[in-house]
Parts: C-alpha cells; sequence; structure tokens
C-alpha cells in the first residue's frame, strides 16, 4: 500500500479487482461460482435508477428502486441463476413537447443485483413510482441446525 496514514480506497478497489481467486481455489471446495459472482460484482458500478436497500425483519431484505416516470407496464422484474434483475423499456417522450428544461430522465436500462442462493424473492410492488422488491432468506434444511447426539 502506498505511504501514507490514510487508507487509499481507491487502491483498496485496485486490488480487490486484480486479486486472482484462483490462488484460493486448491483451499476450496465447490466455490468457484462465488468466486465468479464476487469477480462480476467487483465490476458493477451503474447508479441508475437509485435504490435503498433496507435490512429488513425475519431475514427480509427491501430493495427500493426510484422509478419516477415509469409505469407497471414498462417494468421487469425476474432473477435467473441468482440474478435479480430490473429493467424498463420506455417509449420516447413526446417529441411535439418544447421543453425549456428536461432534467426527467426516460431511459431503458436494466440494473441487476446478485443474490446468495439461499435468497428468494418474496413479493414486488409498485406504488408511486417506487418498486418494492422484498427478499427472504431461507436456510436450506442441510444448512439448519441438526441435533445428532
Amino acid at each position: 500500500m502506498p505511504n501514507g496514514s490514510h487508507i487509499n480506497v481507491a487502491y483498496l478497489r485496485t486490488m480487490v479487482n486484480n486479486y486472482a481467486w484462483q490462488q484460493l481455489s486448491p483451499f476450496s471446495l465447490g466455490f468457484d461460482e462465488t468466486f465468479h459472482r464476487l469477480e462480476s460484482l467487483a465490476g458493477a458500478g451503474t447508479s441508475y435508477p437509485p435504490y435503498n436497500v433496507i435490512n429488513g425483519p425475519g431475514g427480509r431484505t427491501i430493495l427500493e428502486v426510484a422509478l419516477a416516470g415509469f409505469s407497471e407496464e414498462d417494468l421487469n422484474v425476474e432473477t435467473e441463476r441468482n440474478v435479480l434483475t430490473v429493467s424498463a423499456k420506455k417509449a420516447p417522450a413526446d417529441k411535439e413537447k418544447n421543453y425549456a428544461h428536461k432534467g426527467i430522465s426516460y431511459r431503458t436500462f436494466a440494473r441487476n443485483w446478485q443474490m446468495s442462493d439461499d435468497v428468494e424473492v418474496e413479493t414486488v410492488e409498485f406504488n408511486n413510482g417506487l418498486l418494492i422488491i422484498t427478499l427472504k432468506k431461507e436456510l436450506p434444511e442441510k444448512q439448519q441446525r441438526k441435533k445428532h447426539f
């Protein structure tokens, strides 16, 4: 790490992004997919649309995505291979309007969040421009505490 008493965040990000996960493979079994997920997360850096992640009760996580100007018909929420994707296709704004200022973006987007193996989408709601996705962590039977003796 460069000299200095403060932590250089950019330097730490570079170190994490350049870390060779293969170095751990001789000591880990069945973690290849986890390492692949970590590598893909290191490259994710989009900030649109804005969102909140809330730690909810009972092993739940609540994802709030701000989608002003979008309708429910514009939105798509799906999961595949432990990836939650929120996407939207928005028709171009009316070209007849003569905007003095246009600050609201209605662009098409796709935003991904990596989920762990034991997380599932419980509910999806869209209300007043806010998409609310409730995720629930369900511990698989094989990971639950068992008394053997």
